[in-house]
Parts: structure tokens; sequence; C-alpha cells
């Protein structure tokens, strides 16, 4: 399983390299040049032969294996595949000499492939193209999910439906009979998005290769950009706009996104108590921003107020979707607006989304159960049963909604305090831990990292990703009992 995706992985990289091709005018000097002089293509060329080499070896030796993958084979392929394709991620930037030292490099892929966006490099601009869209795929293939893509391209691993469970993508409404047919499906449905916001945006003023590069980190929730300035580099109220659409369509259910295109049942997902909370949220703090920003800046005309509108209704988005695109610079954050931003990139946006955080749902069943519980202490005979969609929840569920909710703050406050010992101030370290295990880069400060600082928030990243649950089960002796 694990020579396969890398093996996949190697494709990607070459894929990469190849867009260095279309910017050739001479072909025959170009290409001399190229071999030659472009140290992001032959990183990746060489880069690609490395991973795939290791992924036939690792692909013969489980040819012959027990294709049957239970809880524990599970939890063990989605924890370690994500550690797998970071390390050899990091490989085109330290072999084309962009990174000189392993934890820099390992830390941008990690990065990437968990969608958080966090980035070590100052100067994204000086980047070989190539190298700009390695990391823009690797957050493409970490928004959907490396483990949801083998499912969807590799049956004849008899892989089982676990896989798709431990991974944080759970399924509440069937697509398909099989697990195999609903991956390819979410996945050709992700394809087609990514298509349409990249023409789109081209058609908006960026150029094909900004377009498609912004399309792939935007349906990731991911946050890379080409540009230092992010999506601010365009001083265009269409991409602005534009964005912010489909960074909401990017936190919303995919399975209920794809009732609502596909098969026009709209209800389903209007009718769904998670994306309602999550569009009611969006507002509020929308006005909530547009009315700050009114009060502490001059707005004289239409045109200012349409501009503080859309930088408000784009960091809203962009935060609670753990996108981390900006357009405007974060020095305006106000504290009320910058609590607001920690509270969203704590909540994140819908499970089964590409974004990270809590998820709402999980807030939702919270809240409710508290007002419940309120009311069970007045009424004592009651039968108040929590409901979400007019479902009663089970109470397995909702004692995994608090487990998790409680070990989420506890990986926090573990990353906190590691991050102090290590030499950060207090708001460094939760801004940067907060940052890590949400997936979330919103620029609310920019630190200077330590090496271990960069490990510490490395493995945050990756527990935020895997929802907690699969990493802490890897190293609980129960899983290992026979």
């Amino acid at each position: 399983m694990l020579g396969f995706l890398i093996i996949v992985e190697s494709f990607f990289m070459l894929g990469s390299a190849c867009v260095e091709f279309f910017f050739i005018e001479d072909f025959e000097s170009g290409l001399f040049l190229l071999l030659n002089n472009n140290k992001g293509f032959s990183g990746l060329v060489i880069s690609s032969a490395i991973t795939f080499v290791i992924g036939i070896i690792f692909f013969f030796i489980g040819v012959k294996s027990s294709k049957n993958v239970g809880l524990r084979e599970g939890y063990l392929i989605v924890g370690v595949v994500w550690i797998f394709f970071s390390a050899f991620g990091m490989l085109p930037f330290m072999i084309s000499g962009t990174m000189d030292n392993f934890t820099d490099a390992f830390f941008e892929s990690m990065s990437g492939f968990t969608t958080t966006g966090s980035t070590v490099i100052d100067d994204v601009e000086q980047l070989p193209r190539c190298l700009l869209l390695w990391r823009s795929v690797t957050e493409w293939l970490g928004g959907m999910g490396i483990v949801v893509l083998s499912l969807a391209v590799l049956p004849f691993l008899g892989v089982s439906t676990q896989l798709f469970s431990v991974e944080g993508r759970p399924i509440y409404d069937k697509i398909a009979p099989r697990i195999k047919d609903t991956s390819r499906k979410l996945w050709g449905m992700y394809a087609l998005l990514t298509l349409i916001l990249s023409a789109l945006l081209y058609l908006e003023g960026m150029n094909l290769f900004d377009a498609v590069n912004h399309a792939f980190t935007a349906m990731a929730s991911g946050g890379y950009s080409t540009k230092n300035a992010s999506i601010g580099h365009w001083n265009s109220p269409a991409i602005h706009y534009t964005v912010t659409l489909f960074m909401i369509i990017t936190s919303i259910n995919f399975i209920f996104m794809y009732f609502a295109i596909f098969q026009r049942k709209f209800s389903k997902l209007f009718r769904d108590e998670e994306f309602k909370t999550f569009i009611f949220i969006i507002i509020i703090c929308t006005v909530i921003f547009t009315v700050v920003n009114a009060l502490t800046t001059h707005i004289s005309s239409i045109s200012d107020f349409e501009r503080s509108f859309r930088e408000s209704i784009f960091q809203v988005v962009s935060t609670i979707s753990s996108s981390g695109f900006v357009i405007s610079s974060h020095t305006s954050f106000t504290k009320i607006t910058l609590l607001l931003c920690i509270l969203l990139m704590i909540s994140g946006g819908c499970t089964g989304s590409t974004t990270g955080g809590m998820k709402i749902i999980r807030i939702l069943i919270t809240f409710k159960n508290c007002f419940y519980e309120i009311r069970r202490l007045l009424h004592p005979n009651a039968v108040l049963p929590l409901r979400i969609n007019n479902k009663v929840v089970q109470n397995s569920i909702a004692q995994n909604v608090y487990a998790f909710i409680f070990m989420y703050c506890a990986f926090l406050l573990l990353g906190i305090f590691a991050l102090t010992l290590d030499g950060m101030t207090t708001k460094e370290a939760f801004i940067s831990a907060l940052s890590s295990i949400s997936n979330n880069c919103q620029p609310l400060g920019e630190f200077t990292l330590s090496t271990a600082s960069k490990w510490i928030m490395s493995f945050l990243m990756l527990v935020g990703r895997l929802e907690i649950f699969t990493i802490v089960l890897l190293f609980s002796p129960d899983l290992w009992k026979k």
C-alpha cells in the first residue's frame, strides 16, 4: 500500500517538473538551460526517480501479503503514509538547494500535505516555477486525502473502509454503495471544481500558472501562494470574491455538496444544521468585521464601504475555512477581530470538508447538550434526547465528541507548553500551536522558529490533520495486542 502511494507521489513530482517545458521559447537552447541551470527542475526529476524506485521496492516486498486491512492496519497506514509523503516530498527542496537543512524541508513538506500553509521560505517569488507548483500540489493531494485517492484508484488491493474513516473523513450519507465508488466520485468532483476555479481565476486576470496554483491551494483550504502578498497581490474584486466563494464551497461537507451539485438535492444541504450554523457564523462575523473596519478606518464613499466589506468577508471565510489567504495586512486587526479570528480558527468548517479545526458539528453538539443539560436539571423526569437534523445523536457519538474536544485542548496546551520551553513568548507559542493543530496559517504574526519548534509544530500539524485519535491510537498498547 505504501509502495503504491509513494509511486503516485513520484508521478506528481515529475508532473510538477514538466511544467517548465511550457515556458521554453527556443526548445534546443531552452532545454539545455533547463537541464543545466534550473535546479528546481533537476531537483524534482531526481527526487521523482528516487521516490519511484523506493516505491517499487516497497510495492514488490508487500505485493503477496494479505490484502485484509483491519482496524489496526488502517490506523497504521493512515498515520505512516503522511509521514512518508512528507519525507519524500521534502527531497525536491533539499536536492534543488532551496533549503539547506532537513528540518526546514520536512517542515515545509508537512505543512503542505497537512494543508496548514505555514512556510519557512521568506521570498516565495524567488522559487522556480516547478517548485512553486510542487508546493501547491502537496496541498491539493493532502486536501481531499492521500488515502482517499488510494481507495479511488486501487480497488485491487481490497482495502476496507477503515482507511476512509480513520483519516478523518466520516460518511453520514452514502453517494455510492461501495467505498471505492464514493471516493472516486468525491475526487472527480474535487478535480472538476479545481478546474472550474482555475478557469475563473484565469479569466479574471491571473496568468494560467498562478490560476492553477491558487486553484490547487484554495480547493485544499491550504493557503500556499505564488506571491508574497498572497491573493492581495491582485487588486481585483472579481478574484477576491471568487476565491471567497470557493473557500466557502470547500468548507462544506463534500457528501452534501455532491448531492447538491450532481443530483440537484439541495434540500439535503440547506436542511443540514451544520451548514446553516456555518453560514450563520460567516454572516455574523462579517457584519462585526465590517462595522469594526468602518469605525476604525475612514470610509467616505460606496467604494470604500465595498472594499471594507470585501476585506471583512474574505478574512472571515479565509479563517474559518483554514485557508490562510489574505488580501490585507494582519496589522489592521483590532482586539475584537483578532479574538474572532482565534475562535474561527478553533471552529473550522464542516465535517467532511478540507478544512481544519474542531469542525462545527462537534461544537454544535456540545452547545446543544449544554442547553439540554440545563433543561434536564430543571425537569429531571423529562426525556430530552440530543438531536441533530431531527435525528437522535447516540451517546457513543456524543462521548466521542467530548473526548475529541478534550484531546484537542490537551494537545494545544502541551504544544504551547513545549514551544514556551523552547524560548517563545506565551503569545507566540499560543498562535504557533493553534495554527499548527488547526492546520490554519492565518498571518497573526511572524516568528523566528528554532529547530525544536519546527519539529513540535510539524507534529501538531499531523495530529490536527488526522484529527488526533489516529495518532494517539498508534501509541496505545491496546491497539497492538492480539
